[in-house]
């Protein structure tokens, strides 16, 4: 008899295929697997290994929807200022048109977003800026904090006949451009006095105190009104799925009515 060969775990079975796979692409050899598989395959390929149904499912559904890491991005503007893009993603109870269509009411309603993009699987809104944004958010009192973003985007995907996999994302690019303007025009405005200074006969050490210090905070502020921009951003995306996984994101359109009405909590 042969010697018989020691089990193995399931985290040793993740890194072999993910390693045979990786052989694989490396040698360009796709003879065997050229073939699409379905779903049904799939789920009958993860039962051998020992994965759920619901575990594949979801993963089906990331793969559909391209669920990756945010890029980090580079250059400059992303080493000064960090990243311009937020994304959150949950898994809910519904099909994506009805999921859809809640998120569409909510951004339009609570958010005061307008629909730009629509397919059947991914609606893409941007802000209502002008004179009715404004005096929307100085009646309301309301932290809208998606207003300063390029866009907003929902992408739903099918996980099963109860669930669907929602992805937001938003953009903020603008806001960084801004707050690099306000960084340039603060070292400007320093650069400008500390050659005055040195056209008065100031000494040199002395005469480069206002560029250090009107472009640093210059730069610091611009800085820490993107990160706050975006964290704040990040806070609203989460609390919608939180409303959307507790089938709370329609409010009655009475109680929207009247809390409209209302004047702003201080």
């Amino acid at each position: 008899m042969g010697e018989s060969k020691p089990p193995v775990s399931r985290g040793a079975l993740e890194r072999v295929l993910a390693r045979a796979a990786e052989l694989q692409a490396a040698t360009g050899d796709e003879s065997e697997t050229s073939d699409a598989l379905t779903e049904d395959q799939v789920l009958e390929l993860g039962k051998e290994v020992g994965l759920s149904p619901e575990h594949i499912r979801q993963a089906l559904a990331e793969e559909r929807v391209k669920i990756e890491p945010l890029p980090q991005g580079s250059g400059v503007a992303y080493r000064l200022f960090g990243s311009t893009r937020i994304a959150a993603q949950r898994v809910v109870r519904g099909t994506p048109e009805r999921v859809l269509a809640t998120l569409d009411r909510w951004m339009q309603r609570e958010e005061w977003l307008r629909v730009v993009r629509q397919r059947a699987d991914r609606i893409v809104w941007e802000p209502r800026r002008g004179f009715f944004g404004a005096v929307r958010q100085i009646f309301r009192g309301q932290d809208y904090s998606l207003y300063r973003a390029n866009d907003i985007s929902a992408t739903v995907v099918k996980i099963d006949g109860s669930f669907a996999l929602v992805r937001l994302d938003a953009d903020f690019t603008v806001l960084r451009r801004a707050m690099a303007g306000q960084t340039a025009a603060g070292t400007v405005i320093g650069s400008a006095s500390t050659g005055a200074a040195i056209l008065m006969g100031i000494m040199l050490p002395v005469a480069v105190v206002p560029v250090v210090v009107i472009a640093g905070a210059a730069y610091a502020t611009s800085r820490r009104t993107q990160q706050h921009a975006l964290q704040r951003a990040t806070l609203t995306l989460e609390h919608i799925l939180d409303r959307l996984e507790r089938g709370e994101a329609q409010l009655p359109s009475l109680l929207r009515v009247i809390e409209a009405a209302l004047p702003p909590n201080r």
